[in-house]
This record gives structure tokens, C-alpha cells and sequence, in this order.
């Protein structure tokens, strides 16, 4: 925004449009000020780690909320307790249900109201008894990116979703691996930050097969970790993976795209992994395949609302778990 020229703005625009653009450019400086927009390499904006947790506490919240509600009371958050205690604390953060390490929580509050802060005890003041967890997964979050999620209005709900198992991994089971994986023509893993400032693109191509292949990689580099494949979906696999890396799309799938795509299923499969199929949308050839190859590999399909993705894919991530 700090590019742009104001008087050519408002010459072409009028002064409306000009006033507009000063508050942008001021709620920029702002952002960047507050530490939620850092500079790129190149320039340009992009969300900072605090933006993500933010986001990321959020997206959790509303999950949250959301299973509680489907089940008729708060969500109690005792799935995945965990274990011995290590003899160390740390400051409490939203969803951690550790004990509260008293002396520490009652000298911060005594530390603090010795420095003129009248409140006896405030939240900031909590710490919790660091545990070692006792057991951990690995687990491959795979999201559909093809142009579909963007057309049909399932990009932001995906991205949500996403955000809020990270945010469940990193705060309450640290010991857990996570892998995002994005597929269209091909897969890539990719961090959180890419994925959130993901832009759709017009590509055609479902790449499952491939995205299973990297899910695959992350659950071997994991051997001690119980496997957990999540996928997000709209449409049946219509691309698979060459073994010259060349991506071939066929519509509809090639009997090559589906032999490639099943037997990779059966790859993971063999890894002992729980799998998951969240089938977005109505099309009945993606339903056909998805519960034939969950039948195969024993897995799971779940049918979720647009607003309902998040508590479902977290909801099967603590189920898993918990098995």
C-alpha cells in the first residue's frame, strides 16, 4: 500500500477511493506494527507466526465449540491425556488440561503485583506441569486443492480446518508429527503459512495417488508413531503419478490412475495406518470410490458440512488416537 500514489487515486477514483486507500495503507502499518504481517524476502506481506497462532486459536475455539455442542455439553478435552511428569512448567495456554503448578502460579502473581498491578491473579500468571506424553501418532493431513475447492466455496472451510489441527498438535500433543500435503495435478508438503496464503489456481487434476505417496514417506520416517492418514476431498482421483514424475491426468480416471491410486492405498495401508475419507460435496462417483477403498483398507468415509469439516477432522484425528 505504501506504493501506492494517493493523488493519482483519488484523480481516478475520487476522493472516496482516496480515503479508502490511506486506511488500508494506515490498518497495514498497523498489522505490521502489532507483529501480525512480516516482509518477505521479495517484498511482500505475509502472515506472521503470531497471525498463525491467532488464527490457529480460533479456528480451534470454534471446533471446540462445535463438538460440544453436537454433544450436548463442553468438550471435557481429556482425550490424549497425558502421562508422568517431567519436572518442569510452562505458561498454561487455551486447551492444555495439565495440573497448575501452584507455587509458580502464586509467585507470579505476587511477582507481578509486587510491580503495581493491583489483579491478585491473573491468567498470565498460570503455569501447568509439563507431562510426557505416552504415546505419539504420525500424522498426514491431505487437502484437496484442485479448482473445485475453490469454485464450490470448500477453500476457506479446508484452510480452517487446517489450521485447527495444527493448532490442536503443536499446543496439546507436541510429541505428534504433522504433514500437510496439498494435491491437485501434484502433491507437495507444505508448511502452514504456504498453505493459509494458498491461492487457488485453475489446474486440472486430483492427484491422490501422489499426495499418498508423500503421506506414505511421513508415516516411514516415523516407524515408533501410530499412522494417521486424513484426507480432504471432492472428487474422485483423475491424475497419478509417472514414475519419471510426470503428473497424467485423464477425465474420467484412466484404469491407471485408479490401479496407481489403489495400490498406493495399500502401501499405507500396510503401514498399519488409521485412514480417513472426508468426502465433500455430493458426487457419486467420488462416494463409490471412496467406500470401496475404504472397505479395502478397513478406513473410515465421513460425509461432513462445509462447517462441520473441522470438528469431524478433529474429532477422527483424538479418535484415532485414542485406539
Amino acid at each position: 500500500m505504501e506504493d501506492i500514489d494517493l493523488d493519482a487515486v483519488a484523480e481516478h477514483l475520487g476522493d472516496a477511493a482516496r480515503v479508502d486507500a490511506r486506511a488500508l495503507a494506515e490498518l497495514e502499518r498497523e498489522l505490521e506494527r502489532q507483529g501480525l504481517f512480516e516482509r518477505a524476502p521479495d517484498g511482500s506481506l505475509r502472515l506472521s507466526p503470531k497471525a498463525l497462532r491467532r488464527l490457529g486459536e480460533s479456528a480451534l475455539r470454534d471446533v471446540v465449540d462445535r463438538i460440544g455442542a453436537r454433544r450436548g455439553e463442553r468438550e471435557n478435552r481429556r482425550s490424549g491425556a497425558a502421562g508422568e511428569a517431567t519436572g518442569a512448567t510452562r505458561p498454561w495456554a487455551f486447551g492444555d488440561t495439565e495440573s497448575w503448578d501452584v507455587p509458580r502460579t502464586l509467585l507470579n502473581a505476587q511477582l507481578r503485583h509486587a510491580g503495581g498491578d493491583e489483579r491478585r491473579l491473573d491468567v498470565t500468571d498460570v503455569e501447568i506441569v509439563e507431562t510426557e506424553q505416552r504415546s505419539r501418532a504420525a500424522v498426514a493431513l491431505c487437502v484437496d486443492t484442485s479448482w473445485s475447492m475453490v469454485q464450490d466455496g470448500r477453500w476457506v472451510p479446508m484452510k480452517r480446518t487446517a489450521l485447527a489441527l495444527h493448532q490442536l498438535i503443536s499446543t496439546r500433543f507436541r510429541g505428534d508429527e504433522l504433514k500437510l500435503i496439498t494435491f491437485g495435478r501434484h502433491a507437495r508438503s507444505v508448511e502452514l503459512g504456504e498453505l493459509i496464503g494458498l491461492e487457488g489456481v485453475w489446474e486440472q487434476g486430483t492427484n491422490l495417488h501422489h499426495a499418498l505417496l508423500l503421506a506414505g514417506q511421513h508415516l516411514r520416517r516415523n516407524p515408533d508413531a501410530q499412522p494417521v492418514v486424513l484426507v480432504v476431498t471432492d472428487g474422485e482421483p483423475t491424475a497419478h503419478l509417472e514414475p519419471d514424475g510426470e503428473a497424467v491426468f485423464d477425465w474420467p480416471p484412466s484404469m491407471e490412475t485408479l490401479r496407481a491410486t489403489v495400490a498406493e492405498v495399500d502401501r499405507v495401508a500396510a503401514l498399519r495406518a488409521n485412514i480417513t475419507f472426508f468426502m465433500l460435496g455430493d458426487d457419486p462417483r467420488l462416494a463409490a470410490f471412496v467406500d470401496d477403498v475404504a472397505r479395502r483398507c478397513g478406513g473410515r468415509v465421513v460425509a461432513p458440512t462445509l462447517d462441520g469439516l473441522g470438528a469431524e477432522v478433529v474429532s477422527d484425528y483424538l479418535r484415532s488416537r485414542k485406539r
